[in-house]
């Protein structure tokens, strides 16, 4: 584990960095459009589990994984019929993250033994950036786990996870959108169910979820209740 974060500013030396960090099975923090994020190689078991040791996580949250393109989606997940490709185009690249069923042999602590993964698309900032060059990355929110607010800025990034990470790609402050109000992480949505659940409001607005998806279940405290029926009794 690094001493302390190198800190190198957003761009294509940045990025070049962070891909050789990630090919080395090392840990990057870098912006996203929502905030600050903090991400490995996905396949690499090792790499995974320093960023749960890093974000001192207890709870049930496992990681999503970042993709290049919304066309390499079915690499990855089992996309259900009713997301067909028209229904998909309206939702990535864009503030969601739908959850389906994994297809993929990731490590499993990834998933913490869920069947399930989170996949996300959006933006150019750094961190999509590098999944261009990189390909799939695994990602989470950079702080410590519990300590999250509406946004995870620079500042909480490097303050909380800046001696945990190797490389640290400073883009500069997140933006605020105020039509999201507390909501400012992306839209989380489960479609592994017999009908969508929203997960966590977010940026993608819960309207245009619910245009997309009339059956859509709006209320999280009746989505734990699917997930716990599930996994069993998870810390959320």
């Amino acid at each position: 584990m690094s001493a302390k974060a190198r800190i190198v500013p957003a761009g294509p030396a940045a990025v070049a960095e962070a891909v050789k960090v990630l090919q080395d099975g090392g840990l990057v923090i870098a912006p996203s459009a929502t905030h600050y994020g903090v991400f490995c190689d996905p396949e690499n078991a090792e790499a995974v589990a320093r960023v749960f040791e890093a974000k001192r996580r207890t709870k049930f949250g496992p990681l999503t994984l970042a993709i290049p393109d919304p066309a390499e989606i079915g690499k990855y997940v089992k996309v259900p019929d009713f997301v067909d490709d028209a229904v998909l185009g309206r939702l990535l690249p864009g503030l969601i993250t739908p959850i389906f069923f994994k297809d993929h042999p990731f490590p499993e602590q990834m998933t913490m033994g869920a069947p399930t993964i989170g996949i996300m698309c959006h933006g150019r900032r750094p961190q999509y950036d590098i999944t261009q060059v990189f390909g799939p990355i695994a990602l989470t929110s950079a702080n410590l786990s519990g300590a999250g607010g509406a946004l995870v800025t620079r500042e909480q990034a490097l303050e909380d996870l800046g001696s945990s990470v190797d490389l640290f790609v400073d883009g500069g402050p997140v933006t605020w959108d105020d039509a999201a109000g507390q909501d400012q992480g992306n839209t989380v949505a489960d479609f592994t169910f017999d009908v969508p659940y929203l997960v966590r409001a977010g940026r993608f607005p819960t309207e245009d979820l619910v245009e997309i998806f009339p059956n859509l279940v709006t209320d999280p405290a009746e989505y734990k209740k699917a997930l716990t029926g599930r996994m069993g009794q998870v810390r959320t």
